[in-house]
């Protein structure tokens, strides 16, 4: 396979990848959301790829969930699922993939920085994803819900996600070898410069 062909095949198993994170959950009463493996994957795109071919990953992900296809969670799809409670995480998948890429530097992929690129691309996930949470259920008129008791609610899933960064962060660090070889250091210096 030729060098240049690799980054959108990589993008597009990626994007398979938190499809099959979010189609395989554990579904918990509304207005809760399902617990995916989906911030997984979503954050190892971008420590992977790097932002730029991560966030188009999650793009493409969020392209395929918007025009129906069942790639969400519990295997649905449909543009609704962006009004929903759950929609700024949806949304926020994308900025934690280029978030967690801009700052683990896939040129060096050590685990401080995986670690703190997947961390801080959980914060981001959480800052898009939680006002939006308490937006939607707090417009519901049986519902008075502040940001604090959105965090509440939303608690279990963000110690759940804090491991998921851990494990994405160990899995590049153990994969260094492999994906030196395929992305390696000088190509991604030229789509640095791109």
């Amino acid at each position: 396979m030729k060098r240049s062909a690799i980054k959108p095949v990589l993008a597009s198993l990626f994007a398979a990848l938190v499809a099959a994170g979010a189609v395989f959950s554990l579904p918990l009463p509304p207005p809760l959301p399902p617990v995916t493996l989906a911030v997984f994957f979503a954050l190892l795109a971008g420590l992977v790829l790097g932002p730029a071919w991560g966030g188009a990953s999650l793009g493409l992900y969020l392209l395929l969930g918007s025009i129906g296809l069942p790639v969400f969670a519990n295997g649905s799809g449909g543009f609704g699922h962006f009004a929903s409670p759950t929609g700024g995480f949806l949304l926020g998948y994308a900025a934690a993939a280029i978030t967690a890429g801009l700052i683990a530097d896939r040129r060096g992929w050590t685990l401080p920085r995986a670690l703190a690129g997947s961390l801080l691309g959980v914060a981001v996930l959480y800052a898009i994803g939680l006002p939006w949470f308490r937006a939607i259920l707090d417009a519901r008129p049986d519902r008075d819900l502040n940001l604090w008791g959105a965090f509440l609610i939303m608690a279990p899933y963000l110690i759940g996600d804090i491991v998921k960064a851990f494990a994405a962060a160990s899995l590049v660090r153990t994969l260094r070898p492999l994906l030196v070889n395929y992305l390696p250091a000088t190509s991604m210096n030229r789509d640095a410069r791109a």
